[in-house]
């Protein structure tokens, strides 16, 4: 058994204390060193949610406002079915044919009016008695018509027309016809083919569309009066035109 003097107990004491403040000392910079990095850094995201609408939502509410927008001031049409013909009866004591175009130019007064000319140029055939020769001849139709499109503010709200000169309308107009052998105006086919210039004047109701880009139709019916020279002599009208469009 090994035992210390008194006298040596406090040097003990200071021996012991040292020792503890050395590994005091010493156990941070261990921790440091030795244990495992336990800090993590971590990241979120925050979500935005957003209603989109559809596409085509997006295309049909696009295609309303640039409907909307446009505004056209003036309209020429190149009508491609400026065809008639009774050649193929031939128990006719007359037999007739006509071949052409029409030429047509609309321009707005304001939204909802406008005022139309047209020249169309016509190359004839006929025949005067059943089996008689047959003669050629030029003759040209033109008439000067207001319009009315009573319903085109409605058409445009409802997106329904990419142009404003697409809808129903009401017209007053005045036709005639030039030509030695001529026997037609933009409304009426005369019986005969004199004199050499016919006039008469119509009252229509009709209506008028696009078709896609460049094309148009346009139906009307009515009545007509003549007024050279048959005076005061009324007689159910109209037409169909079909063609080419280019608005301004």
């Amino acid at each position: 058994m090994i035992s210390f003097p008194v006298a040596s107990l406090p040097v003990v004491r200071v021996i012991l204390l040292c020792l503890a403040v050395l590994a005091g000392s010493l156990r941070p910079a261990t921790a440091q060193t030795t244990a495992p990095d336990t800090a993590r850094v971590s990241y979120s995201e925050e979500t935005v949610t957003e209603t989109e609408p559809p596409r085509q939502t997006l295309g049909r509410t696009y295609s309303k406002l640039t409907r909307l927008q446009v505004e056209e001031q003036r309209l020429w049409k190149l009508g491609l079915n400026n065809l008639n013909s009774t050649f193929s009866n031939l128990e006719l004591p007359e037999s007739y044919a006509r071949f052409g175009v029409y030429l047509i130019y609309e321009q707005k007064l304001r939204p909802d009016v406008s005022i139309m000319t047209e020249l169309s140029p016509d190359f004839t055939r006929f025949r005067r008695v059943v089996g008689g020769p047959i003669r050629r001849s030029f003759s040209v139709r033109s008439q000067v018509a207001g319009r009315f499109y009573y319903n085109l503010n409605e058409r445009i709200r409802k997106g329904k027309s990419a142009s404003n000169f697409s809808a129903n309308y009401l017209s007053v107009a005045l036709g005639s016809g030039f030509g030695r052998y001529s026997r037609e105006t933009p409304f009426y086919e005369y019986a005969t083919t004199k004199p050499l210039v016919r006039a008469d004047m119509a009252l229509l109701y009709g209506l008028q569309r696009r078709l896609g880009q460049y094309g148009f139709v346009d139906f009307n019916i009515g009545v007509c009066t003549k007024l050279v020279p048959e005076v005061d002599d009324f007689a159910l009208a109209g037409s169909f035109r079909i063609g080419l469009a280019l608005g301004r």
